[in-house]
């Protein structure tokens, strides 16, 4: 294991994080745990531009988990860390969208904003074409976790609608 130096302050923020998130890391590790996934510990990121500076990845590699209320349910949009959601092609897609406020993304997934992960959703996950081959990053359900693991397998857990909506 490689090590990091913290000052106390960033280990007790840390420690915060991981208190109120070891439930949602554990979803994530039970649906990774048979795969060749790995689990990224890095310092607090709610934003792309966070993530990589905490991490040696491209923007493109960072994948966004979005909540959008689509109609009647709620449904989440995996995308690169590059693009954004255009919610003209989602709503060609699924009928009239809106993102969802912080509660409501809570709520419907258990994640909070920033650390939400698509693994272990209970509501219809679709993801961008844009999504690269290789290595991704997804939340492993924190802000201060990400998971390492290959597109491929990424889908093969995930079993999103790919569609063409960035």
């Amino acid at each position: 294991m490689n090590s990091f130096t913290q000052t106390p302050e960033e280990t007790e923020e840390i420690l915060k994080f991981l208190e109120d998130d070891t439930k949602n890391v554990r979803r994530a590790i039970k649906e990774v745990k048979d795969l060749d996934a790995k689990f990224e510990v890095h310092a607090k990121a709610e934003t792309v531009d966070e993530s990589v500076q905490h991490s040696p990845v491209e923007k493109n590699q960072i994948i966004k988990t979005l909540v959008f209320k689509a109609s009647d349910e709620f449904i989440a949009v995996m995308c690169p860390g590059d693009k954004r959601v255009d919610e003209d092609k989602l709503e060609e897609i699924v009928g009239e969208v809106r993102m969802a406020n912080p509660s409501e993304v809570e709520e419907e997934t258990g994640y909070i904003v920033g650390g939400v992960s698509p693994f272990d959703l209970d509501i219809a996950v679709y993801a961008s074409d844009e999504i690269p081959e290789g290595e991704v990053r997804p939340a492993g359900g924190s802000r201060v976790i990400g998971v390492k693991i290959n597109r491929e397998e990424l889908f093969g857990v995930v079993r999103p609608e790919v569609v063409g909506v960035t």
